[in-house]
Order: C-alpha cells, then structure tokens, then sequence
C-alpha cells in the first residue's frame, strides 16, 4: 500500500485516491447500486416474449451489481492506501486485514460461497446473521469515515 501516485479510475486497485475523489466515486457507485437494486426485471416479462431473453436482462444486471461492488472495493482500498501511506509497518498490515475482513470476505460470501453453503441452512442463518447485521454495518460506517481521515 506504499504506491503515492493519485489514481482517479473506478477500477483499479493501485495508487491512491484524495478524500474529494473518494467522496465523488462511492457516491456513484452508490447510485448506480441503489438504482439497479429498486429494477425488478422479474417485472419485464410481460413486455419481453422469450424467458431466455429476461434471464440474460437479469444475468446482466446482477452481473453488472457485482462489477459496481468491485468498483467500489477498489476504490475503498486505495482510499486506505492513500490515509495509511506512510504510517507504520504494523498499521498497513491491520488496515490489510481490516480490508479483508469488513469488505472482501463479505463479498464473496455473498456472491460466491451462500451458493455452496444451501445443503446446510443451520450455517446459512448463522452466518447471515454475523455478516448482515455485524460486518455489513461496520464496514458501511468505516468507508463513510475513510472520506474524513485525512492523508500525509
């Protein structure tokens, strides 16, 4: 995380981002996310003839969730490489782990392992419950204080 080049781009985890930067792309990415989490496309069929064609809409839009959730994932890390620059070793190492824990392990959780987890639904609620109303909300609160912490 020792990059100090500013990198202004929605997808790219090198560099860093300012505070200003930072504010303005999670914004985005948050409206984007909003927005195409309020379209139900279940609602198209009526006017899309061929189920195929509603099942692409809807791969595309999930898809599309996850690139933004990306996006945004890039976006955070290079704002705690911007704040953590040139602090100590120890300090990159916690705020790598932090990263890994409140923001990657939550995504793939969610888009990736729930899926292969349905045989035991014991384990599904368990874990629901500690990402949804544990993790989630500590690491929505901890990127909207990274946009106040300023840099060196």
């Amino acid at each position: 995380m020792a990059q100090r080049e500013s990198n202004n781009d929605f997808f790219s985890y090198q560099g860093s981002i300012s505070r200003k930067n930072y504010i303005i792309n999670m914004l985005i990415l948050s409206a984007i996310y909003i927005g195409l989490s309020f379209i139900h496309f279940e609602n198209f069929s009526d006017f899309i003839r061929y189920k195929i064609l509603l099942t692409i809409l809807i791969f595309m839009a999930d898809l599309l969730k996850f690139v933004v959730l990306l996006s945004a994932l890039s976006v955070i890390y290079r704002r705690i490489a911007d704040f953590s620059v040139y602090k100590s070793y120890k300090f990159n190492l916690i705020m790598r782990r932090v990263f890994v824990f409140l923001y990657v392990l939550p995504v793939l959780y969610i888009f990736c392992i729930r899926y292969f987890l349905d045989i035991m639904p014991f384990l599904i609620n368990i874990l629901d419950i500690i990402v949804f109303f544990i993790v989630l909300p500590i690491a929505f609160i901890s990127s909207v204080v990274f946009c106040f912490i300023k840099s060196n």
